[in-house]
């Protein structure tokens, strides 16, 4: 029902008085874009730059960080000039911290892992809804405990290459404190013996390749 048919006929060819029954509907359609501007504000997978330095401040993850590069200063014995009277002296490895920023892509993988480390309570079942959240293209299915205050995870599905880096090297995996995590599985191309075109009389064994670290 469009807004004439709203207002009493004595009224309907009066500009005016259309045009004030039409503030009501004009404001309503201002304020829901407003607000579909700020829920879309918050959406992690499409924020960049500022915007996501805003969701960061909120979950408290800095998208700065300070790392570790390492130096690589030439042996004594070298023929190229670093001889300095002894064959087997050489300097000791050197490391250097410098200040980044963090890329958007890795910013978002970031700030998922620390909203899922916010709101769990670091057990197995809160481990792998944690990393189906961050790994949505994967299928997590099992932590495997090592006995001796550490875990390992072994997943099936496509991550990308930043998503393995991160796994590895940013702190995303949820885990309790004190508790060590090992690192992962990732098989891929898994062909069960239980199928019909590859049985061993095995239903339960499976083939599978994979990538640990």
């Amino acid at each position: 029902m469009n807004i004439p048919d709203r207002i009493y006929a004595q009224y309907r060819d009066k500009p005016k008085a259309v045009a004030w029954y039409a503030i009501a509907r004009a404001f309503g359609g201002s304020i829901e874009a407003a607000a579909q501007a700020v829920r879309k504000s918050y959406d992690i997978d499409t924020a960049v730059g500022e915007q996501l330095n805003v969701i960061g401040r909120i979950v408290v993850a800095p998208r700065s960080f300070v790392g570790a590069m390492p130096m690589n200063p030439g042996l004594f014995d070298l023929t190229d000039g670093d001889e300095f009277g002894d064959d087997e002296a050489m300097f000791s490895a050197l490391t250097i911290d410098q200040d980044g920023q963090l890329s958007d892509d890795l910013y978002r993988l970031v700030i998922k892992a620390k909203i899922v480390k916010n709101n769990g309570d670091a057990t197995i079942e809160n481990i792998l809804d944690g990393m189906n959240f961050l790994l949505p293209k994967a299928n997590v299915l099992r932590v495997t405990d090592g006995e001796d205050m550490s875990f390992s995870i072994e997943f099936y599905g496509q991550i990308t290459n930043l998503e393995r880096f991160a796994l590895l090297n940013a702190g995303l995996v949820p885990k309790p404190q004190a508790v060590r995590f090992n690192g992962f599985l990732e098989g891929f191309d898994m062909v069960e013996f239980g199928d019909a075109d590859a049985e061993f009389g095995d239903e339960d064994a499976e083939f599978v390749g994979y990538i640990g670290d």
